[in-house]
């Protein structure tokens, strides 16, 4: 069966940041990017175009069949299609705003399980949508506009002193439905919930994004993880990004998009340590792309 032709296809602009201020411009450099800005100098959306599932495969169908007689070889498709990153892709956004105060963790947003039909997931027999290799997953885009509670003792505009931010958790398919709140530890009998030496209690090289110290005003933080980054968490690049851009360095290399799995989801949580400390989540997205 043909498929119809499409009159015309939008590529999918990308954000570069090389400084926390800068302004995004549309570009196609693969790699590790994040943008942040003040209230002032929101990024906006409204330009960039993501194609449906049912898009990436007419499109696939035309380079396929429509450009020679004898067909492109599907590993030539391939490398087109990634080229242009022109895959589907799937939201999850936080219906409603957040304030987390001290230790008392939440989980905003949960992504739908990677490459499943959400419409389908409280079925029987929930429907595997099309993609390629049993790692799809190419890019993840994180959406926050947050701001901690505007005040503190030091550290203020930096992320050094922050103690206010992100963190994600891969929870594989069969975990589903024990994952969530109650993974927040009980308060001990001097009741404090996050001890001394425990892996949470501060923000980890693991986070995914910090709060700029003791800043009232709403900051907006567009982080892109891609299946081909490789900054290694001990090079002065990843240090550098960690202090002037609130990343962790350790979520720099691209290994949580290669060896993300078929059902996997990606469940976003917002902290907030020590007393006064607040975590104002003003919205947040999640936007994970996939190979077909």
């Amino acid at each position: 069966m043909m498929l119809p032709m499409v009159p015309r296809f939008r590529g999918l602009r990308r954000r570069q940041s090389n400084s926390s201020n800068d302004e995004p411009e549309p570009q196609f450099n693969m790699g590790n990017q994040n943008s942040t800005a003040d209230d002032n100098h929101e990024p906006t959306n409204s330009e960039i175009f993501y194609p449906e599932l049912y898009d990436v495969l007419k499109v696939r169908y035309l380079l396929r069949w429509k450009i020679i007689p004898e067909g492109l070889p599907v590993e030539i498709v391939d490398l087109i299609v990634d080229a242009a990153e022109y895959w589907p892709s799937i939201e999850a956004t936080l219906d409603q705003k957040r304030i987390i105060p001290q230790d008392r963790d939440q989980v905003l947003v949960r992504t739908a399980p990677l490459c499943y039909d959400a419409k389908t997931l409280e079925s029987d027999s929930p429907k595997v949508l099309p993609h390629r290799t049993i790692h799809p997953c190419r890019k993840i885009v994180f959406s926050i506009a947050s701001h901690d509670q505007g005040f503190a003792n030091s550290g203020h505009g930096t992320f050094d002193g922050s103690y206010t931010w992100f963190d994600t958790e891969i929870v594989p398919s069969e975990n589903l439905s024990t994952s969530g709140n109650s993974s927040i530890p009980e308060r001990d009998a001097n009741g404090v919930r996050f001890g001394h030496g425990h892996p949470l209690l501060l923000p980890s090289s693991h986070k995914l994004q910090a709060n700029r110290a003791a800043v009232r005003g709403t900051q907006h933080y567009h982080i892109t993880w891609h299946h081909l980054d490789n900054i290694g968490a001990d090079s002065a690049e990843a240090e550098e990004i960690q202090h002037n851009q609130g990343r962790g360095r350790a979520t720099l290399n691209g290994s949580q998009v290669r060896n993300l799995q078929i059902g996997d989801t990606i469940a976003v949580w917002g902290r907030a340590r020590f007393g006064a400390w607040s975590n104002h989540v003003e919205r947040l997205s999640v936007r994970v792309f996939w190979a077909v």
